[in-house]
Parts: structure tokens; C-alpha cells; sequence
């Protein structure tokens, strides 16, 4: 009788504690290896780690994996209405990276940092500012799933903030809305949803027409290039570009550096911010 409870107490013991128990590794010898960007772990005897996937499941085997996530890819394209009047042509002026005034650290919510190497690309992958971009629901784009900081370079690419690659999020293949947001220009958002997977990257051109975003001409300024960019203006970025705009900007005028007022991005608080690049725009807001 005694033993049987003994081992009655003991099985419940275990149990209770069994949805605690972390993954561990006992071995006879092992370290931890990183760098700024990477950090690996092994131990002696952990033989097999290979990773498999179809794309839909992954099968991790070995004690030192981490749990795998696959990312949907994406590939925006966007032009902002102020560098490209300040460039005149269908790049965007980079005067901020190549004056060493854009920050290694994002404006935006989360806050993500890049190398400074980054910034050292030049031409038409020339980095020229920060940007936020979001996924909407397919069913309702208000809806927002999720958003992250990223680079945008002077050939209107989106890119992430190794300053090459594609876009990634931890999202399902589905469809979605895509919206992309900057901190002196208004909002836009596609006008139909877009299919994203983990298997590539899909590119999203909301630059080459009026009808590839929601709300159309009234969302967009044609510069008579070929282009369709986000409207400049929106300094207090409540998605209208209206007098108080105007009335914060001429109080910043003669200030330089990484500023909101600097609506053209050359560097400097300008007239020409005020009046080639927010009155024409008074009256417009995000559709």
C-alpha cells in the first residue's frame, strides 16, 4: 500500500511540473559564440540540426534550434513629393544621407537601429530616409496587423534595414493591404489587397499610377515624370496638411539638420519648403 503510494505522489508531482520543463542540453562540453549580429550555440554530441520545410511546415531536429518562423516577403516601391522636387528628376535627392544627417536609429514606433555602414550605399540605392509601413486586414484596411520601420532608397525602393533586402513579416500567405507612411508626407495605402508569401518577395508599386492607391489623384501628387508620389506637408502628421502645418514650419525657418520642417529633405528649413511644398498642398489629407 505504501508503495502504491508512493508512486501515486510521485506521478502527480510530475504532473504538476510538467508544463514547466524548458528544453535543456546536458553534454560534456560546449560554448556560445556571437558577434553584434549573430550568435551561435553548440555542444559535443549534438549531431544532427538540419532544418526541412515545404514552405507551409518545418521539422527542426537537435537540441540547439530555435523555433523557426517564416515571414511573409514584400518589396513596396513609394516616391515622396519633397526629394524628388528638390532632385528634379525621377530619383529622390539624398542630401540627408550624404550630409550624415540621417540617424542610425528609426523616428518611428519601434525604434529599430541599422549599421551606419548603410548609409554608405550611394546612386540610385542611396538611402535617403526612414519609413513606416503597414499590413491591413483584407477585410477592412483600417485594420492594422502589423508595421515596421524601414529604409527607403533614392530609386523609390523599400527596403529593410540592412539597406538590401525585401521586407518580412511574421504573417500567414494571404492577402493584405499595404500601407506606407512617412513622418513629413502623407499616408497611403494600396487600393486592393495584395497576395504575400514566405516562398518570395512580391513587389508593390504604388508609384506608377493614381489607381494603384486608395483615394486616388487625391492621394498622390503627379510629377509630370511618370510618377505618382506622397503629398509633402503633413509636419504634425495628423494626415491633413492645413495652415497650423504652415504656422509650425515658418517658426522653425533657418534651422538645418534632420528636422520635420525640412519638407524637400536638403537639410535646411527653407522658404521652399513652405512655399513649394506645403501651401500648394493645404486642403489635402490621407483618404
Amino acid at each position: 500500500m505504501k508503495q502504491f503510494l508512493f508512486i501515486t505522489t510521485l506521478l502527480i508531482t510530475a504532473s504538476l511540473y510538467s508544463q514547466t520543463i524548458e528544453r535543456t542540453v546536458i553534454g560534456s562540453s560546449g560554448t556560445t559564440l556571437s558577434t553584434a549580429n549573430a550568435s551561435l550555440d553548440f555542444t559535443i554530441g549534438d549531431l544532427v540540426v538540419t532544418t526541412s520545410s515545404n514552405g507551409s511546415n518545418t521539422l527542426t531536429q537537435g537540441f540547439q534550434q530555435e523555433t523557426i518562423v517564416l515571414k511573409i516577403k514584400l518589396a513596396p516601391i513609394a516616391f515622396l513629393q519633397g526629394p524628388l522636387t528638390t532632385s528634379g528628376t525621377t530619383t529622390m535627392d539624398d542630401s540627408l544621407r550624404s550630409n550624415s544627417l540621417l540617424p542610425t536609429t528609426s523616428p518611428y514606433a519601434d525604434a529599430i537601429i541599422c549599421e551606419s555602414s548603410v548609409f554608405d550605399a550611394t546612386g540610385n540605392n542611396a538611402i535617403i530616409d526612414w519609413i513606416w509601413v503597414t499590413l491591413r486586414d483584407k477585410n477592412d484596411r483600417t485594420v492594422v496587423l502589423a508595421s515596421q520601420s524601414a529604409l527607403l532608397q533614392a530609386d523609390g525602393d523599400i527596403v529593410d534595414v540592412d539597406g538590401v533586402s525585401s521586407l518580412k513579416f511574421s504573417l500567414s500567405n494571404d492577402q493584405y493591404f499595404v500601407a506606407v507612411n512617412h513622418r513629413n508626407h502623407l499616408g497611403i495605402i494600396s487600393n486592393s489587397t495584395i497576395a504575400l508569401n514566405t516562398d518570395a518577395s512580391t513587389t508593390i508599386n504604388l508609384s506608377n499610377a493614381a489607381s494603384s492607391v486608395f483615394g486616388g489623384t487625391n492621394s498622390v501628387v503627379d510629377m509630370s515624370n511618370g510618377l505618382f508620389a506622397m503629398v509633402s506637408g503633413d509636419f504634425d502628421e495628423n494626415g491633413q496638411i492645413q495652415n497650423t502645418d504652415t504656422n509650425a514650419v515658418i517658426q522653425l525657418l533657418g534651422v538645418s539638420g534632420y528636422n520635420k520642417a525640412d519638407l524637400d529633405m536638403n537639410g535646411q528649413v527653407q522658404n521652399t519648403d513652405i512655399n513649394t511644398n506645403l501651401n500648394p498642398n493645404i486642403g489635402k489629407g490621407e483618404q
